[in-house]
């Protein structure tokens, strides 16, 4: 069996490159969206910085703003995280505060988790400019003292991929337009691994290619069970 190279239209985490060069995977990662982020409001988190407070992350990029700008809002020693990946976690625990992770993309699971275990606390739900709706939308539906705050942007980015790629795999639908958009194509034979659904909805509409949805959506494991789905594909 030849040695495939994939396509990995994400910045990956130090993480999953470790594992991908440990086990002389061949890839290309390139992300098709730069992130900005903002500086937070801290006339707002002043007036929040003595209560006990829910933070919630469903991003790496909200992971990373929380402990980039966390001395400067206000933690206290009740303080509780609550996030979807391990990833996420990982980068969370630097900041010495209860994390609590859900299974990614399962936001009734993580909401609920939240309002259960809420006493009185202020939910500070952080997110991109694309505002994770479903979470919010039940956060929104309870007398919770709830707050979304965007701290980061995304800015597509143009960029031609060379390369025949043996699979490729992309994590939003964002990502599937903005490759399509800066003028590339796939290679016919490959196959598509998508995250999520909405991922594999954008690949299907777009693509001709065969496309397979993970069950995998965390990062590492999505790409591992990537790599196990060529395999298997293509030992047939």
């Amino acid at each position: 069996m030849k040695t495939p190279v994939f396509f990995i239209g994400e910045k990956l985490s130090h993480k999953t490159r470790q594992w991908l060069q440990k086990h002389q995977i061949q890839y290309i990662e390139q992300p098709f969206l730069r992130i900005g982020y903002k500086k937070p409001n801290l006339p707002f988190f002043g007036t929040v910085a003595k209560q006990s407070k829910q933070w919630v992350v469903t991003s790496t990029y909200a992971a990373h703003w929380l402990v980039r700008f966390g001395a400067q809002l206000g933690f206290t020693q009740t303080d509780r995280i609550y996030c979807w990946s391990e990833n996420q976690a990982e980068i969370l625990s630097k900041l010495n505060l209860p994390v609590s992770v859900s299974s990614f993309s399962k936001s009734v699971e993580l909401a609920g988790k939240v309002i259960f275990q809420n006493e009185g606390e202020s939910v500070l739900f952080l997110h991109g400019d694309k505002l994770y709706t479903e979470i919010n939308s039940i956060f929104e539906a309870t007398s919770l003292q709830y707050s979304a705050i965007e701290v980061y942007k995304n800015t597509p980015i143009e960029k031609i991929v060379n390369g025949i790629f043996d699979a490729y795999l992309f994590f939003s639908p964002s990502g599937i337009d903005n490759f399509k958009a800066s003028g590339n194509f796939t290679n016919p034979s490959s196959v598509i691994l998508a995250n999520e659904n909405s991922t594999a909805r954008a690949a299907w509409r777009v693509f001709t290619n065969k496309v397979y949805l993970s069950p995998e959506q965390e990062e590492l494991s999505f790409v591992q069970y990537s790599v196990a789905r060529w395999i298997e594909e293509n030992n047939k």
